[in-house]
C-alpha cells in the first residue's frame, strides 16, 4: 500500500522512517539540553528564594522593609534638628564687618597709628551692633550702637558707615569699600 504524501513526496518509505528518526533524534538532544537548563534555573531559584542559612526570601523582604521603616523615622527626626540647628544659626552673628583707623589723623604720632578700629556683627536678618574702640595715649574707649534690619537709629561716623556697609556685603565677591 501506498501513500499519497509519499508519491506526492515523491520519497520512498525507507527514506521518510530514516528522516523522521533523525528528526526525533535532534529533538531528543534538543530536549536533554532544555531539561538541563531547566535544572540548572530551578537550582537558583531554589537558592534565591532559602537565602542565607535557610531563611526565606519573604522573611528578607519583611526585615528590609522594617529597616527602611526605622530609617524614615530617623530622617523625620534629623529634619526636625536640622530644623532647630539652623533656626539658631540664623540668629548667630554671621556677617562680619571691622575697619581699622586713626581716630586722631596724626602722622609720626606717639599714639601708634591705626590702632583704633570698628567692629560690626549682624545675622541674616541683618540685625546686631557695632562696637567702635577709640585708641589713644590715655586709654581706651569703647561705644556700642544697635543695628536692626541693617540700619541705626543713631547717627554713625564715617568709620562706623564702612564697617556697616563691610558687614551688610559679607560674603559677597565685590570688594568692600576700605
Amino acid at each position: 500500500m501506498e501513500s499519497r504524501i509519499l508519491s506526492f513526496l515523491n520519497m520512498d518509505f525507507d527514506v521518510f522512517m530514516i528522516g523522521t528518526c533523525i528528526v526525533m533524534a535532534v529533538l531528543l538532544i534538543a530536549l536533554f539540553f532544555l531539561l538541563l537548563d531547566y535544572l540548572r534555573l530551578r537550582k537558583r531559584y531554589m537558592e534565591f528564594m532559602t537565602g542565607e542559612s535557610g531563611k526565606s526570601l519573604e522573611y528578607t523582604i519583611y526585615k528590609r522593609f522594617r529597616e527602611i521603616d526605622e530609617l524614615k523615622a530617623g530622617q523625620k527626626d534629623n529634619d526636625d534638628q536640622i530644623a532647630i540647628i539652623y533656626e539658631k544659626v540664623r540668629k548667630c552673628y554671621s556677617k562680619i564687618g571691622i575697619h581699622r583707623y586713626d581716630a586722631f589723623n596724626v602722622e609720626n604720632s606717639v599714639s601708634g597709628g591705626n590702632m583704633s578700629f570698628v567692629l560690626t556683627l549682624l545675622n541674616d536678618a541683618n540685625d546686631g551692633f557695632i562696637l567702635n574702640t577709640i585708641h589713644n595715649r590715655a586709654g581706651c574707649h569703647v561705644y556700642m550702637k544697635e543695628v536692626t534690619n541693617g540700619e541705626c537709629s543713631i547717627a554713625l561716623a564715617e568709620e562706623e558707615k564702612i564697617s556697616l556697609e563691610k558687614a551688610l556685603h559679607y560674603g559677597e565677591k565685590v570688594s568692600a569699600v576700605e
